[in-house]
Parts: structure tokens; sequence; C-alpha cells
């Protein structure tokens, strides 16, 4: 839309149009209540993506001082818009009107779940009303506290249609928080789930609990041979009141502590990993291996082998590629700041390692010299990094590895248990 800016737009000057323009990611924020008296007092949290509603640019066009809060409900993930403008023009030249935001946020709804957006706050209120009556679906495996909170875990394998409505509003925040994201198709039995609740006790005298939604994890089981499963995360969230105090990581390590306890499931793996999980997972899985005999440090020194690979599947169901990483950065913990040979025989076998896609052996040259022509020979020949090159790529490579451990080796130092 930046041609736009530059536009006369019904008699405003091309200099203050701008005035009309928001930036989604600044002006668009999130509320979680219970009550609607809560509403003016809540936190806002802001999404880190909005493009999914309002286009790849993120900005929202025709409203000046424009606000737009979504107020979720705690549990049932029910959802009243609130949009705060001083001004809003009512036609652009060339045809282009203001934003129509309600259309806009429905649009990226679940088609049938069109009314868990509301448009009153009388609508809100009643749905609240009904949040204390909440029972989490599937079956709780686990429990645990943090800061003084009590969080239970429930996992739901089994598709039906009041859980898949519930579903689909959950997954509602993954368009605010988790790029490229998409709802499950429920349709699919190999879907599983997993949701992690704050349960507190209720205060208006009758017995039980109520809960608000910390976050959830939603894995889709893959074939492995012969007759195996390899369950692989699709999506993983938090809604961002939970987030930074450690319930990521009890969260993901009752779901590595379930899976390992199924004898049909091969390995756990993740889809295209965001840093921020990557992190998680590196954390959660070189905690749990610390613990194995296979990963103590003298065993470490002596280099990565399959006794480490098949304990550490055995007791965790890590995945081979996953285990090799989580070894190498256990290795580097396990180094002393000041021990040199140490650090360079680590830094030889990471790169031996990384060095692994650059390989080509004689058998592979000679494949390419009997299915080339002499200008293609010379085209292959002129691509081809030279030892110094390469040398230096591998080196960066390293670097960004180590960066990378020594975020998990912090975050360990700091926390050496999982709650």
């Amino acid at each position: 839309f930046s041609s736009m800016v530059q536009m006369d737009i019904d008699g405003i000057p091309s200099s203050s149009s701008d005035e009309y323009i928001a930036d989604g990611l600044e002006c668009v924020s999130l509320k979680f209540v219970r009550d609607v008296d809560q509403i003016d007092n809540a936190q806002e949290y802001a999404p880190e993506y909005v493009y999914q509603h309002f286009g790849d640019n993120e900005n929202i066009v025709g409203y000046k001082n424009f606000s737009l809060t979504i107020v979720y409900s705690e549990v049932s993930m029910k959802c009243y818009p609130i949009i705060k403008y001083d001004k809003k023009w009512d036609e652009v030249k060339e045809g282009v009107k203001a934003d129509d935001i309600i259309t806009k946020l429905k649009d990226q709804l679940p088609e049938e779940q069109l009314d868990m957006q509301v448009e009153s706050v009388d609508e809100m209120r009643a749905i609240l009303a009904k949040e204390d009556t909440f029972k989490p679906y599937g079956e709780l495996i686990a429990k645990f506290s943090n800061g003084g909170k009590d969080y239970e875990i429930y996992k739901k394998e089994e598709s039906d249609p009041e859980f898949d409505r519930y579903l689909a509003r959950t997954q509602t925040l993954a368009l605010w928080y988790i790029h490229a994201s998409n709802y499950t198709d429920n349709s699919d039995d190999k879907w599983m789930h997993y949701f992690v609740y704050e349960a507190r006790l209720r205060t208006d005298g009758v017995n039980g609990q109520i809960y608000a939604l910390a976050g959830y994890c939603s894995l889709y089981r893959y074939y492995g041979y012969p007759e195996k499963i390899r369950p692989r995360i699709a999506q993983i969230l938090l809604l961002p009141q939970y987030r930074a105090c450690g319930i990521g990581g009890s969260f993901l390590n009752r779901i590595y502590l379930d899976l390992a306890t199924r004898k049909e499931v091969l390995d756990v793996t993740a889809e295209d990993p965001a840093d921020g999980f990557l992190y998680l997972r590196d954390y959660v899985e070189a905690t749990n291996l610390s613990t194995l005999p296979q990963f103590a440090p003298e065993k470490l020194n002596e280099g990565f082998n399959e006794e480490m690979y098949t304990a550490a599947n055995k007791a965790f169901k890590t995945n081979k590629r996953q285990c090799r990483r989580i070894y190498e950065i256990l290795r580097l913990r396990s180094i002393g700041k000041k021990d040199e040979e140490g650090l360079k025989k680590f830094r030889l076998d990471v790169k031996k390692r990384l060095d692994i896609p650059f390989r080509r052996t004689d058998k592979d040259w000679k494949k390419i010299n009997a299915a080339l022509d002499d200008e293609e020979k010379n085209q292959v020949a002129a691509t081809t990094q030279s030892t110094e090159e390469k040398m230096k790529q591998l080196q960066q490579m390293y670097e960004a590895e180590v960066e990378e451990y020594k975020k998990t080796i912090e975050r360990m130092d700091k926390y050496p248990k999982i709650v």
C-alpha cells in the first residue's frame, strides 16, 4: 500500500494520510479474561504476526488513532473484538476503502466457528458466565506446580464434534503467534493433542476447580517402518501470560515422557521448528539425556556412538539427528573454559559432522565426469569451493552452532532440573 500513502484521500493532504494507516503489530493487542469487569484493566499482549488477518504489509487502513483489542475468554477461547478510533475515512480515491475489520477477523475463523466472535459486551458476559463449568477434554496425564500455581496436562487422541470445535477456537491463537500456521484437519485420525491448564480452586463455595488455558501442542502420527509411529510436533503454543517462567519446559517434557511409555513410538520429531521452540526442545532433551550414564562427561569425550543414540531413544524417544545435537551440547558443557585441548577436539569433531554434506567421494566424481560434457564439467569446477572457502564456511557454521548451544547451556546452568 506504500503507493497509496502519496495520494490525497478525500481532501486529506498526502502528508497527513499516514495518520490513517496503522501498523498492525503496534495497534492490535490480545487480552484474556474471566469476567467482563476485568476487560479494562486486563494485561494487554502484543501479537507476533497480523499478516494472516491484515495482509503481508500488516497495515490497517482507513482509521485515525486506531486500536483493536481481541478479548478472549480464559478457557473457552471465544472472543470479543473492541475497535476504537478517532476518525474513519469513508472512501479513498481509486476506490480503496477503509478496512472492514470485523470481516477481516471473521474471514480467518474456522467456517463452523464464526459464532465464536461475539459483537457485544452482553454476549461476552453470557459466555464468561459459563466458564466455571468447563471440563478439560481427554485424559489427565500429569500435574505440576510452578510459581505457586498448579497445572494439569491432558491428552486427546480421538476426535469428536464438541472437541473439534474447541480445538478450532484454540488454534485461532496460532494465527497471532505462529508463522504460517494452519488449522488441523480433524477428519484425519492421525492427529493427537495435548493441553496444559492452570487449575485453580473455586472460591464460590462449590467444590472443584476452574481452569484457564495455558497452552496446547498438536502432533501428527506419521508412519514408522515396520509397525511404528513417528509423532511430529506440528504446533506448540503457550499463551503469552504463561511464558518465560518454566511452564513450556514442564509441558514439553511431560509430552516426551508420555510418548516414551508407548512401545509403538519410534521417535519424536518437529516440523520446521522456530528458534524459540528449538531452544526449548534442546533444553528439555539435554536436561533429560544428561541423566543417562551414556552421556556422562567421560563418555562424551570419547565421541558420539550408537550406544548413546540407543539409550536416548529407548528412554526418551529421541531421534538420531537430535541425539547427535544434544551430545554436542553436553560435550561442550562438560569442557572446562581453560581446556584448550578439549575445545580443539570438540571443534574438530563438530566440523567433521558439518563437513559431511560437502564431501564427494572419488566414485561420486567419476559419475559426474561420465554424465557431463566438457563445458558442463567446467561449470561444475567453477562452482566448486576452494579448500580455503570451505574452511571459512565451516568455521562460520561452527560458530553459529556454538552460539546456539551456549544458550541451552546457560539455561541448564540456571535451571538444572525441569519442574
